[in-house]
């Protein structure tokens, strides 16, 4: 079995308990807002039942909102297929209708996914190759804000709102302004459109976003200007995996100035909330500039900026399967003052972890089978404590 973030994520595991002991109350419920399982996605990336539950397991978490992989011919079967794994899931996989808008059938098929017990809709615009503003992604919001007055629940519609395409912003705020009742969520930090929403957000309670992303000022920036109450743990699995990306909520939140019950919101309660039909708990507004506190030495803060630039480069270099020894050695370099800086020491030895992880895998064999996957982005060699280090790096206030 292939289970999401595993074995890379063995490198984080001891930074993680770490973490989750000192950021939020002990059993804090963890709930994902961003899974899919699926077999012919043409990236070459699947996912079973069994894999995502073995990677909630693997993360301490209780449960996830699912939807299919892309499929090129079509979501209906898949849809009703993913059904069947979240009803043999113990109550632990709610899911959501994923559809193409420019499927002729696209809104009865999201008709018949809610009836059949469905949370809401996940759209793909980079996959399914539309944009928006469209036609039938306002039908969808119709059907949602009609199907949550009748159902006195907030449906989810989720966007997939990272790399990729254009921004989504002034359509994505003006179908959350027509349906008060709908729990927009941009996926991935909504970095396609960061800069142009955090406004709109903070009068907009139903503009939301999830926490499936891995650049740190991305994450960051999400953090500062984004309400908590409007932020959903996410992993993307199986392209990520929960021990990685819920350290990164945790030591972003921190940094932002979060205190545990917060964090614990944002961790799932929050989510919880919204599958149940209950009001949405008021968190409060964005923190604001508190994100960039900082009091260590000039020396170490700059240090700290030299090193995500070239770990930024180092994974993207990841993703892509190339080369990435020299931004690793240039962020090991960036790391090596005289402040004797626990964070800097602590980035340092994640980046030699993903040293000693490369170098043991040798040049990347082509994919045969299951060995294809660790080898695709989130699954390469060294790529937790990679993204880690990033993560560790811009997120001082978290300790080390």
């Amino acid at each position: 079995m292939l289970i999401p973030g595993a074995p890379q994520d063995d490198d984080l595991l001891e930074l993680h308990a770490r973490t989750l002991a000192a950021s939020v109350p002990e059993g804090t419920v963890w709930l994902d807002a961003h899974t899919h399982i699926g077999q012919n996605d043409p990236d070459g990336v699947t996912c079973t039942r069994a894999e995502l539950l073995a990677g909630l397991d693997r993360a301490g978490h209780a449960g996830a909102v699912v939807f299919p992989t892309h499929e090129p011919d079509g979501y209906a079967a898949f849809n009703a297929a993913v059904r069947a794994d979240a009803a043999a899931s113990g109550g632990r996989l709610r899911t959501l209708v994923r559809v193409d808008p420019g499927h002729p059938d696209a809104v009865e098929e999201a008709r018949a996914g809610l009836e059949a017990g469905a949370v809401g809709v996940k759209l793909h615009p980079r996959s399914d190759a539309f944009g928006l503003p469209h036609p039938t992604v306002d039908a969808l919001g119709d059907l949602l804000g009609e199907w949550g007055v009748r159902s006195g629940r907030d449906p989810i519609l989720l966007f997939h709102a990272g790399r990729g395409i254009p921004a989504l912003g002034p359509s994505a705020v003006a179908l959350a302004e027509r349906h008060p009742n709908v729990r927009l969520i941009l996926a991935h930090t909504g970095v396609s459109d960061l800069g142009l929403v955090a406004e709109p957000a903070s009068r907009l309670p139903n503009l939301c976003f999830d926490t499936s992303w891995w650049q740190v000022d991305d994450m960051l920036q999400m953090y500062a200007t984004i309400p908590p109450g409007q932020i959903h743990y996410a992993s993307d699995m199986p392209y990520g995996g929960g021990v990685f990306a819920s350290l990164a909520l945790m030591r972003c939140a921190v940094q932002a100035g979060h205190g545990p019950d917060v964090v614990a919101a944002m961790a799932g309660a929050q989510l919880q909330r919204v599958l149940d039909g209950e009001p949405p708990l008021d968190l409060g507004p964005a923190p604001g500039e508190a994100v960039l506190a900082d009091d260590r030495p000039l020396i170490a803060r700059l240090a700290s900026r030299r090193a995500i630039s070239y770990l930024g480069i180092a994974s993207l270099g990841s993703f892509h399967g190339g080369p990435v020894e020299e931004p690793l050695s240039l962020a090991r370099l960036a790391c090596a003052t005289d402040t004797g800086d626990p964070v800097l020491a602590l980035v340092d030895a994640l980046c030699e972890r993903a040293q000693e992880r490369i170098a043991a895998a040798g040049p990347t064999p082509e994919p045969v089978g299951e060995q294809a996957r660790p080898h695709l982005p989130g699954h390469a060699p060294g790529i937790a404590a990679l993204l880690a280090a990033g993560i560790v790096a811009g997120t001082p206030r978290a300790g080390a």
